[in-house]
């Protein structure tokens, strides 16, 4: 049986940041694969829109964190489980409107977006668009870094014992889980103790901060300051740098050394 588990941010991490591309990492993917080592997508994503995702990426494992940590699945036949370990959107919105009040934020929540908005703020289709709208525990916020009053508006909702992650394109406002939550809940899930963690953001990085070893992937165009320091960090953005530093843990034998130690 496999010791290592492999999690996996999805935008600008596995996908391409415009094209969703995931094909540049299929080498490592199909490596991963030949080992049984589950490759579990770890995403701001909500459940229904990995259900299409998944068709199109066969190599992803039944198991899935969604909306940053906030839904945990395991789809596998015979476990089928649902959690949401979040707090509910809903609550999320009253929190939302408050610090947006308070602070004359000029923020704009998926709630009160339209799909054609977010369509046009991530480039996909209208239906795709709908599916990301569709939140049970977690509310993005379009707030570009070049608005006024974003820091007041984070400053607001912390302040409502609130949390605010950071993501490649928006502002998460978040309950008590994360994706380093769901990390936990996956690990005790499938009883496997070591893991890697790839992600470009900052709401990547309590799972990168958890896992035995993280890997920052670099957004293109952009150098944000590194919060962590016992991190790997890829040298290139999207599925091109997921699929080199994962053969480069590949090829080191890593996977296979310490499988090894625990069959004797």
């Amino acid at each position: 049986m496999t010791q290592w588990m492999v999690l996996t941010d999805l935008d600008g991490t596995l996908l391409d940041h415009d094209s969703y591309d995931w094909r540049p990492a299929e080498p490592a993917l199909q490596a991963l694969q030949a080992l049984n080592i589950p490759v579990i997508a770890v995403t701001s994503k909500t459940a229904a829109e990995l259900v299409s995702l998944r068709t199109d990426i066969p190599y992803l494992a039944p198991l899935m964190a969604c909306e940053n940590g906030a839904v945990v699945i395991d789809d596998r036949p015979g476990s089928q489980t649902r959690e949401v370990l979040g707090e509910a959107t809903d609550a999320l919105i009253d929190r939302f409107d408050q610090a947006s009040l308070e602070s004359g934020a000029q923020g704009i929540g998926f709630h009160q977006a339209s799909d054609q908005q977010v369509a046009d703020w991530t480039g996909l289709s209208l239906a795709d668009a709908a599916q990301a709208r569709a939140r049970e525990a977690s509310l993005p916020v379009y707030y570009p870094t070049d608005w006024p009053g974003r820091a007041a508006f984070i400053r607001a909702v912390e302040a409502r014992s609130g949390r605010v992650l950071e993501g490649g394109r928006f502002l998460h406002l978040a309950g008590s889980a994360d994706k380093g939550t769901a990390l936990d809940w996956m690990a005790r899930r499938l009883n496997i103790e070591h893991t890697v963690a790839l992600g470009d953001g900052g709401n990547d990085d309590a799972m990168l901060a958890r896992a035995t070893i993280g890997i920052r992937i670099p957004t293109a165009g952009t150098r944000r300051p590194e919060s962590l320091t016992t991190i790997r960090r890829a040298s290139q953005p999207g599925p091109a740098g997921w699929n080199e530093a994962m053969l480069s843990l590949l090829n080191q034998g890593l996977f296979n050394e310490l499988r090894g130690e625990r069959d004797e």
